[in-house]
């Protein structure tokens, strides 16, 4: 990882809202999780691919030259994009991928790729039943 997630204090304030990963250019860009393309195409000079995920967060992309369109439903590993040079603030082609919950809501991608933490609650005393 070359960037991690650091979380603005405020909606509007400073942070980096999502990871770098280096990559080579040119590189296949597969998604974390399945879901339906909600964009693909440049944003401000730099494609884009954003995917909404089925329990209502979204991932983004970025630089991505996209291999899919908006309304195409994709799988976890499914082929998004080619990884393309000229991501701000990497020296190498690298990949920027974020993760938000709604339009200011940004969280660390990488809990998509933990397992799920396991909780075990204390035995009741005295035991139902």
């Amino acid at each position: 990882m070359l960037a991690p997630f650091r979380a603005p204090a405020h909606a509007y304030g400073p942070g980096h809202r999502g990871v770098d990963l280096a990559g080579t250019a040119g590189q296949a860009v597969l998604a974390a999780r399945g879901g339906t393309v909600v964009f693909a195409g440049p944003v401000g000079g730099r494609p884009v691919v954003s995917v909404a995920l089925d329990d209502g967060l979204r991932t983004s992309y970025v630089p991505v030259l996209p291999a899919v369109r908006a309304g195409t439903v994709v799988a976890a590993g499914a082929v998004l994009g080619a990884l393309q040079p000229g991501h701000t603030g990497c020296a190498v082609p690298c990949l920027h991928w974020g993760l938000r919950r709604d339009r200011t809501d940004y969280l660390d991608p990488l809990v998509l790729l933990r397992p799920a933490r396991v909780r075990l609650l204390p035995v009741p005393d005295p035991w139902p039943g």
